[in-house]
This record gives C-alpha cells, sequence and structure tokens, in this order.
C-alpha cells in the first residue's frame, strides 16, 4: 500500500510542475515578440503611404535620371522616377515613377505628363531653373472617369493648363502662314489668348487653327467676331497719307492674330465652344461688311483684263456693291476669237431700289426691272482704279448713245452687257488720232515749202529790203518835220506861242466880263429899260 501512494504522490508532483511551466513563459521570447509586431506594423504603414507607380513614354527621355528627376505639379513635388528603360522595340523609352498618395484621384485618362527642359522663345521664355537643377517631368491633372497607370508623355509643352480659365474655338484659314503653336492672340492690342493647335482640314482644302481665349476676353466672343491674322506689319496708302499698323513686336517676328466686334446688323448671339470662324487675311479684310444676299452675274469681255484679281469691287457710280468672284479665258477654234467671262456679285443689301413689287423675290434678280435697266443704257465696263499699280474694277453705270442690247443668260445668270474699257477707249482714240496724222502728206509739204522758201529768198526778200530803205527815208523825213513843228509851234520861246498865250488871257478877260453882265442882269432886268 506504501508502494502506491508513492507512486501517486510522484504523478501529482509532474503534473503540478507540468502545469507551472505552461503558465510562465520565458522572458527570452519578450523582445524577438515586439520587435516582429513593430516590423509589421512598419511595413503596414509603409503600403499603406505608399503611392502609386505609373509609366510614361516618351520618344526621348534626355536628362531624366532614375532616382533623382522628380515629377512637380505648380512647382511641388508630386513624384519621383524611380527607373528608366526602353520599350520592347527600343523605338521609345518608358519612365517608371512612384507618385505621392495624394495624386491617386487624378491618374486618369485625361491627365498630361511633359519634360520641362530650358526653352526660350520669341514669346516667352521657360524651364530656366532647369539649368541649375536639371529637368524635370510637369503633371497637369484632370479628374477622369477612367483610371489608368499608363500615360503617353508629350513632345510640346501646352500652351493650356487644365485649370485655365477660357474657351477653345476654331478658325478656318487657307494657310497656316507664319502662325506656330504658342501664337498669341489680341484683343486691342491686349494679350486675350494663344494658338493651341492647328491641322489640315478633312477634305484637305483648308487649316483648321484651334485657339483658346482666355477669361473674361471668351465673353466678347459672338456669331459676329471677326478673327485675322495679325503677323507682320499692315501697311496702306490712302489720301490721307500712308497708315502703318501692327498688334505688337512679337506679332512681327513670330506671328499672331487679333480679333474685334465690328459693327453689323443684325443681333449679336453667343456661341459654343469649337465654335468654327473664318481668319480674314487683314484688318481691312475681317472689317468688311458681310452681307446674308448675293446676287450672281455674268459680263463678258473681249480685251486684255491685266491688272483685274479675284475680289476686286464691283462699283456702280462709285458705290461699291459687289465684288469679282472668278474669271477664266474661252477660245473659238472655229474664228479663233478668244473671250472672258467674269464671274461678279452683287449684293443687293447694299441699296434700296424703290416703288419695287413688295412681292418679288428678294433672293433673286427682278428681271423686269433688269430689262429695263439694259434698255437705259445700263453697262458693265472695266476701269483702273489705281494708275500706279494698275489695279482694275468692275463698273456699273448707265450709258447714252450705245447700241441696244437685249437681256441674256448663260448658265443660268443674267449677262450684263458691256462697253470698252477706258484703256480700251483711250487706245481707240489714240489710233484714230494716230491714222489721221498718217494721212496728211508731209513730203509735199515739205517740197512746196521749200519752193516758198526759196521764192522769198530771191524774189520776195529783196523788194522787201527796197521798201524798208523807202520807208526809211520817208521815217526820216518824218522825223525833221515834227522837229520843226516842235521848234516853230510847241517851243515856249516861239513867237506864235506866244501870240496864242495872248489871245487865251483876253478870252479869258472877255468871259468873266459877260458872266459878271449876265450876273447882275438877274439881279436887275429892269435896266435893260431904265439903265444903270
Amino acid at each position: 500500500m506504501q508502494n502506491n501512494n508513492d507512486d501517486l504522490s510522484h504523478v501529482e508532483i509532474e503534473e503540478a510542475v507540468w502545469r507551472e511551466k505552461r503558465k510562465t513563459i520565458s522572458t527570452v521570447w519578450i523582445v524577438p515578440i515586439v520587435a516582429l509586431i513593430v516590423g509589421a506594423w512598419l511595413i503596414l504603414q509603409s503600403i499603406n503611404e505608399k503611392g502609386p507607380v505609373i509609366h510614361i513614354t516618351f520618344k526621348s527621355a534626355e536628362g531624366v535620371t532614375a532616382g533623382k528627376t522628380v515629377i512637380k505639379y505648380k512647382d511641388i513635388e508630386v513624384g519621383k522616377v524611380t527607373d528608366v528603360d526602353f520599350s520592347k522595340d527600343l523605338s521609345s523609352v518608358i519612365i517608371t515613377a512612384e507618385m505621392k498618395k495624394n495624386m491617386k484621384p487624378y491618374l486618369s485618362e485625361k491627365s498630361k505628363f511633359w519634360i520641362m527642359k530650358a526653352r526660350v522663345g520669341l514669346n516667352q521664355v521657360e524651364g530656366l531653373d532647369t539649368l541649375l537643377s536639371g529637368v524635370y517631368i510637369v503633371m497637369d491633372p484632370e479628374k477622369g472617369e477612367v483610371r489608368t497607370r499608363e500615360f503617353k508623355g508629350l513632345d510640346t509643352i501646352p500652351v493650356i493648363s487644365t485649370d485655365e480659365k477660357g474657351t477653345s474655338y476654331i478658325l478656318e484659314a487657307q494657310d497656316i502662314g507664319s502662325i506656330g503653336i504658342g501664337s498669341p492672340i489680341y484683343y486691342k492690342k491686349l494679350p486675350a489668348g494663344s494658338v493651341s493647335a492647328y491641322h489640315l482640314s478633312k477634305d484637305g482644302r483648308s487649316v483648321e487653327i484651334e485657339v483658346f481665349i482666355k477669361a473674361p476676353f471668351d465673353k466678347l466672343i459672338t456669331n459676329h467676331t471677326r478673327f485675322w491674322n495679325a503677323s507682320g506689319i499692315s501697311a496702306s496708302l490712302s489720301a490721307d497719307g500712308v497708315s502703318i499698323r501692327t498688334e505688337s513686336l512679337t506679332s512681327i517676328i513670330a506671328g499672331g492674330l487679333a480679333f474685334d466686334n465690328f459693327h453689323e446688323q443684325g443681333t449679336k448671339q453667343k456661341v459654343e465652344p469649337k465654335y468654327k470662324f473664318t481668319l480674314y487675311s487683314t484688318r481691312k479684310d475681317a472689317k468688311k461688311q458681310h452681307y446674308q444676299r448675293e446676287l450672281f452675274f455674268w459680263v463678258y469681255f473681249d480685251s486684255s483684263i491685266r491688272g483685274l484679281s479675284v475680289g476686286a469691287p464691283v462699283e456702280f457710280r462709285g458705290v461699291n456693291i459687289g465684288e469679282v468672284v472668278d474669271f477664266s479665258l474661252i477660245g473659238n477654234a472655229a474664228d479663233a476669237h478668244f473671250t472672258i467671262p467674269i464671274l461678279i456679285k452683287i449684293e443687293p443689301e447694299r441699296f434700296t431700289i424703290m416703288h419695287r413689287d413688295e412681292n418679288a423675290s428678294r433672293d433673286e434678280v427682278n428681271e423686269a426691272i433688269l430689262k429695263k435697266l439694259i434698255q437705259n443704257g445700263f453697262r458693265a465696263q472695266l476701269k483702273s482704279g489705281n494708275l500706279i499699280t494698275g489695279e482694275l474694277f468692275v463698273d456699273l453705270d448707265m450709258y447714252k448713245d450705245v447700241p441696244a442690247e437685249t437681256l441674256k443668260k448663260n448658265n443660268g445668270l443674267f449677262v450684263l452687257p458691256t462697253v470698252p474699257g477706258t484703256i480700251e477707249t483711250l487706245k481707240s482714240d489714240l489710233k484714230s488720232v494716230l491714222n489721221n496724222i498718217a494721212k496728211v502728206p508731209f513730203e509735199a509739204i515739205g517740197k512746196e515749202l521749200q519752193e516758198t522758201l526759196k521764192e522769198v529768198r530771191t524774189g520776195t526778200l529783196p523788194q522787201l529790203n527796197t521798201t524798208i530803205k523807202s520807208t526809211d527815208t520817208m521815217m526820216r523825213g518824218a522825223t525833221s518835220s515834227m522837229q520843226a513843228l516842235q521848234k516853230n509851234y510847241l517851243d515856249s520861246n516861239a513867237q506864235i506861242n506866244k501870240k496864242v498865250m495872248r489871245l487865251l488871257d483876253e478870252m479869258t478877260s472877255t468871259s468873266r466880263s459877260i458872266k459878271n453882265l449876265t450876273d447882275y442882269l438877274e439881279r436887275h432886268p429892269e435896266s435893260l429899260i431904265k439903265g444903270r
């Protein structure tokens, strides 16, 4: 029994020791456990604070260095380049960058990236700080609907940032001229925007220029706004002298545009973004009044039209009522005759016709009125608008004593009859004068003149000399007679002169006595009877 009790006691002691060991943990494990917990927390904290990793593709990564080059937005660092490598086909460079966590909402398909380098242009200086600090990547963030981590970097610096307020419009031009991306746009010589892009139109016939007008200038844009090319210097010669106009020195060198709202009929209306305007070549062209109604006519000339150009004015008695649209040359193989059809445009809103039929269409030619005009001598004529440059224009006027003409149509348009141009008329008159001069028998006249001069020298001149000598003798005799007359009768010491003077004195005395007598008789008429 004692042995059994000893065995039980021994088992109980072992169980008690084992239980005691389970309740106590060795202090050796405390430090590793704490270090493990802290490490895990730091890892989680690092993962939580780490920003997204993006990839930007550029054609070239000149100056970009992994671990050094940063990404900035408004000169604040928002990311850092971690790796620079080639694409699989070696055609581009892929830059890996780690962004800050707060930029995650702006990593959309609308965000833009470009490399900022030192650039010195005619109208702007950018990135001079990179000369000391090195290049950096600029981010232009914008929230979008699609989140992405892959971006295509821009090759050029965009003119417009996403946070700049304003509106974009499209200008249609015949060519790009000296305009480039970043070219300034002026309103009354104030910088109001810039050119943001340009491309060829879909039909390839024109160039579409995208412009950005900054706020508050974009509020001035209406359907009546006119844009024009303000590059270089605009000079014009008029009766008032030479006028020179330019927007700025930058526009002279680098090119630029300008816009304004000129006075026009109708109500001005605001336009939507991307509204398409026409880009005019000069301010003068942009300022021209634009009309909605247009009527087209043909005029035919047989003589040279050198000096006439498309856009030349069509005038009626000095008032501009339209312009030349087009012209060509047509030859007839049968009679070798050439004629020049000129298409002109008349804008009826430029003038008013009184007492016309109110029910008649205003968008079509009134045939009855046109017939009456032609019957009364309505004709077209080419005239010189500038004697220095030789520019021509089409002049419409009423002419008297012109051959009768009937109203004709060609290709659906009425044909206006013409009269020879002023230059052609002058040539015809000059030719007629020359022909008349050519008919004069100058050779026969010369021979007769020679014979006449010979007769004068042989016969007339000797007789004339004799006559002149006789006349001279007579004149000398007359002179002697006049001298004798002056000596005997006109000289104050001559006897006859003295006698004449005494006779005049006596006649004066007698006249005075008679006057006294008549005065006395008027006062005393009775003295004729009684006596004095």
